[in-house]
């Protein structure tokens, strides 16, 4: 297993080292279209958008990079092996599809956390806004990658069966940007369940409260440990989808189809 990471390590760190501008671009776009939104926003709101509301916006958009490349990556992984014609190969490999897909992910996350932490940099320069950033944040970041991970696994279940994703992978953009920026814990009563199970829901809750607020990581009421229980449970749901998944295409013996 190690040596099976150690293998996708290096080939993420080749394809960063062969194509820089795809990462840069890519970086570019993200940031640039930031401040489009905030330039707008601004204009609508009638002036600058100031104090508590501006650093929800900042961690929002950060951790919305974050689940994009998280989630992308087995999705992407999927359908650009099946066009390759690899797709087989990855299914028959004694390490198994789940782990070879967990393992590019794991490797993407270096990746991924670098990429976010430019972004997050970028717009604190850009806005003249910066938040409390600490070690801790590390944690909620890592349980979010974990639910990444869970909806990664969905996507990948969809793309084995359906071979072409892109559309569904361009769309998913912005059914993240909603589960991440809709303020679902601030809902009372029997829609509290809802800030709780949704996807990110409570992670973000988390973050927002340690970077905005300066709140410790124990902290913040429960909101860790629903951070946690959020994540195991779409990481599980991720598995188990998928697993099913991959059973139905061997079935279908559509695995080598392209």
């Amino acid at each position: 297993m190690l040596h099976a990471l150690s293998a996708e390590w290096r080939r993420e760190w080749v394809q960063l080292r062969r194509y820089p501008t795809e990462l840069l671009s890519e970086l570019a776009v993200i940031v640039l279209v930031f401040y489009g939104l905030f330039l707008g926003g601004s204009y609508m709101a009638g002036g600058a958008i100031l104090g508590g509301r501006l650093s929800d916006i900042i961690v929002g958009y950060a951790l919305w990079t974050l689940s994009m490349m998280s989630v992308g990556t087995m999705g992407w992984t999927i359908s650009n092996e099946a066009q390759n014609g690899t797709l087989e190969q990855v299914f028959l490999s004694p390490y198994g599809a789940a782990l070879i897909l967990l393992l590019r992910n794991m490797a993407n996350v270096v990746i991924g956390l670098l990429f976010t932490i430019l972004t997050l940099f970028s717009v604190m320069a850009i806005t003249g806004h910066y938040l409390f950033i600490s070690p801790w944040d590390i944690v909620p970041g890592l349980l979010m990658i974990a639910s990444a991970t869970g909806l990664g696994y969905l996507v990948a279940s969809v793309t084995i069966l359906m071979k072409r994703s892109q559309q569904l992978l361009n769309l998913l953009q912005f059914i993240l940007l909603f589960l991440i920026m809709a303020p679902t814990a601030s809902l009372g009563g029997p829609w509290r369940w809802l800030a709780i199970m949704a996807p990110f829901s409570p992670v973000v809750a988390l973050l927002r409260s340690m970077m905005t607020q300066g709140a410790a990581l124990l902290g913040t009421g429960n909101w860790l440990l629903w951070s946690v229980v959020n994540a195991v449970l779409w990481l599980l749901i991720g598995l188990l989808v998928f697993a099913w998944a991959q059973k139905k295409a061997r079935r279908r013996g559509n695995l080598s189809h392209y």
